[in-house]
């Protein structure tokens, strides 16, 4: 009889064994067969969705978008991915794709020096004008870095007519290569992204295609150095001249976030694509239409935060996350033994639009508690009991001994996670610096353009040169009309290449003052007044262009 129970009792154990082997096996086939549908859904272009719910803190702010995730190949979420919107300077991801396959092609070098001589109608009195000629000399690699970086309308003319001879050649190896990338919602006019003269004929793409478009970009390393530079400095054959990245994102969080282009238009609103890697795992957002870049900025680091601190990979500019806890937990996501559950980042409780510019990070805190010592108490129960150990407790409360005495008091520290704001680094003048090309108080009425090719080989220099369109995209009328945008703000002139830019330029506006103008640059009003030389602060016109301090380091 005993025997018989024994024998029963070891077959239970045995088939419990057996199911949760069956379990384990089944959970290794799913989870391979999803390995395999997710990089069978890659190759043919398409996507898994995934969509989880309060990534986003307010969807109303934004008119169309997505957040992707590279590695599970999943769209996490999304709103209106598949209509096609206006996308401004967006349209820089292609120039930059072109040129640098072209490079990688053999066509064209990154040291290649490109002659920009320019003719001004310049206003000398009322009824009088003198032409006055400039000179400027690039090479490609830095026009790329004004492009993707400034947002430099111009330098993707220069870029065009160097690539492909013309404008219209270059438009139209652009649209060329979108039908290839299987872009079918996107259409370009020019290369800029500045708007045609006709609003049907604006730039425009959908979420979805610039998704495409971003990950084609994403296969060229050199093209993502250059988007994650907070600060380029290119050489203008003169002196030089450092823009700062219009993506607050790469500033703020550089080691982690890596481009790729900021857009503005008045129809396109504030476009952002951009893209992240936190602990192995990258992600790629795209925003189309927001009403203000800090609005826009704020709510791609909340997705992104959201969705990496669901991951168990905690939030951007957070400390290294425990990747044994993050890939088990990603495991069991695509195992389907889990969902994906954010905890949705609180809001600025301010109507200002600032404060959008606002994030929150986790961060490690020590904090402090008094124990009284009880009956029967030692420091190894008292150790035992908060999780820490002896030693820490004799160091905290300077305890030689291991004696402590009835109603002593023992100070204990722990370390509690606490989420704090971080303010973002956001361009307010990006709307006028997008929209608006290289002139400023001169009048261009014409361009030309010299070429010149370094060979690898040594060769004789090839020099082309041709006359720009003085029609091409409207570029004069459209920078004109593109004048009364929100602030000025133009590249800041640096000695050394290797050093930030020491100012940064404001335009004041109606109800600007030095108190609320120092804040939006994080600077101090004595530096503004004195780099500017402002005596009476209740003097401060709107129009005038004023020199904000940057800080050091």
């Amino acid at each position: 009889m005993i025997q018989t129970t024994k024998f029963i009792k070891c077959i239970k154990a045995n088939a419990v064994l057996l199911s949760v082997l069956v379990a384990l096996f089944v959970t290794g086939i799913s989870s391979s067969l999803r390995a395999q549908e997710l990089n069978q859904s890659y190759n043919n272009g398409l996507f898994y969705f995934d969509k989880i719910e309060g990534l986003v803190a307010d969807e109303k702010e934004i008119r169309a978008g997505l957040l992707y995730d590279l590695t599970r190949n999943t769209i996490v979420w999304e709103k209106d991915m598949d209509y096609a919107y206006p996308i401004a300077s967006l349209t820089k991801m292609m120039v930059g794709l072109l040129a640098v396959e072209d490079i990688e092609a053999g066509n064209v070098c990154w040291d290649d020096k490109i002659t920009v001589s320019r003719v001004y109608r310049k206003k000398v009195s009322r009824r009088r004008y003198t032409s006055v000629t400039s000179k400027e000399e690039y090479s490609l690699e830095d026009l790329l870095k004004m492009a993707m970086v400034g947002s430099h309308n111009e330098s993707t003319a220069w870029i065009a007519k160097h690539c492909s001879g013309s404008l219209e050649t270059f438009v139209a190896r652009m649209n060329t290569r979108a039908q290839e990338l299987g872009m079918t919602k996107t259409q370009y006019s020019n290369p800029s992204g500045l708007p045609a003269v006709i609003d049907e004929l604006d730039n425009s793409s959908s979420p979805r295609d610039m998704l495409v478009l971003g990950l084609e970009v994403l296969k060229h390393d050199k093209l993502m150095a250059i988007t994650s530079i907070p600060y380029a400095t290119v050489s203008t054959g003169k002196g030089t001249a450092t823009y700062r990245n219009h993506n607050g994102l790469v500033i703020n969080y550089n080691k982690e976030v890596d481009g790729i282009k900021t857009g503005f238009t008045k129809a396109a609103g504030f476009c952002l694509v951009s893209t992240a890697t936190r602990g192995g795992h990258r992600m790629m957002s795209v925003v189309f239409g927001v009403r203000s870049p800090w609005i826009r900025n704020g709510l791609v680091a909340s997705m992104m935060n959201s969705y990496y601190d669901a991951m168990k990979l905690g939030r951007l500019g957070d400390a290294e996350p425990d990747m044994t806890q993050a890939c088990a937990f990603l495991d069991s996501v695509n195992g389907g033994l889990v969902c994906v559950r954010p905890n949705i980042e609180p809001k600025h409780q301010d109507s200002a639009e600032e404060s959008f510019a606002y994030t929150y990070k986790t961060v490690n805190e020590k904090v402090k508690k008094t124990y009284t010592v009880r009956s029967g108490d030692n420091l190894g129960k008292i150790a035992e009991r908060y999780d820490v150990t002896t030693s820490d407790l004799k160091k905290w409360n300077r305890i030689k001994g291991s004696t402590i005495q009835k109603g002593q008091h023992l100070a204990i520290y722990s370390t509690v996670k606490r989420r704090v704001l971080v303010k973002l680094v956001v361009d307010p003048d990006e709307s006028y610096a997008d929209t608006q090309s290289s002139l400023d108080n001169n009048e261009e009425i014409d361009t030309k353009i010299e070429t010149q090719r370094v060979d690898s080989n040594n060769s004789k220099d090839v020099v082309l040169e041709t006359n720009m369109d003085s029609s091409s995209d409207n570029k004069v009328a459209e920078a004109k009309s593109m004048k009364q945008e929100k602030s000025l703000a133009k590249s800041v002139v640096s000695q050394s290449p290797t050093t930030k830019p020491k100012f940064i330029y404001h335009t004041v506006q109606p109800g600007d003052t030095l108190w609320n103008i120092a804040q939006r640059y994080q600077a101090n009003v004595d530096q503004i007044k004195k780099a500017n030389k402002i005596s009476n602060s209740k003097y401060l016109r709107s129009g005038t262009r004023i020199k904000i301090p940057v800080k050091k380091g």
